[in-house]
């Protein structure tokens, strides 16, 4: 057997201990923060994790790597997720129906056009114009307990970890944008 043998073998192990680790799911939120990818893979796990999520494109899915908010590597996150976009029916068997995706997708664009935060009570007066005020209350509670949106201690809403791993904001915002043109 030769070393390449070996390292190949050491490889292998180490990517299929990453993607045990990813699928398991842990505490509330899904996916492995950085120093626990470190402490289970090596130093080198950052590389593991690119060969893992090219294995898994044949699957349609990859590991997709969230920078936490602080900018350092131990509060990134990494998880797995679907090349492609859900559509809006397998959106729906996630538990969201269309009208919660409507509130999330007025909440990102409001805050991307604020320079990525917004004050709750703005947000709420502007979703209000568009649903109902109990739809508006649930909604905005259910998306920050569930990571897509962040609230700090003034009362600032910005932009959630889960979102920045779930949602393509550009594509988002250009279909918004699309939209808004077309209006008569």
């Amino acid at each position: 057997m030769s070393t390449g043998d070996g390292d190949r073998a050491l490889l292998e192990r180490k990517m299929r201990k990453a993607l045990q680790v990813l699928i398991l799911q842990r505490g509330r939120n899904p996916g492995v923060k950085g120093w626990e990818m470190k402490r289970y893979l090596g130093k080198d796990y950052r590389t593991i994790l690119q060969v893992l999520s090219g294995d898994l494109k044949q699957l349609g899915m990859e590991v997709h790597e969230v920078p936490g908010i602080e900018g350092t590597d131990d509060s990134t996150r990494f998880l797995l997720r679907f090349r492609e976009s859900p559509t809006l029916s397998e959106a729906e068997s996630a538990g969201f129906r269309i009208d919660d995706l409507a509130v999330l997708a007025s909440s990102i664009a409001m805050i991307n056009s604020r320079q990525g935060r917004v004050g709750r009570k703005e947000l709420e007066t502007f979703l209000r114009e568009k649903f109902p005020r109990w739809r508006v209350d649930y909604s905005l509670e259910r998306f920050i307990k569930r990571g897509y949106l962040d609230q700090d201690e003034k009362g600032l809403l910005r932009i959630g970890w889960r979102t920045r791993a779930e949602v393509d904001e550009k594509s988002l915002m250009t279909l918004i944008l699309a939209r808004g043109e077309a209006a008569p």
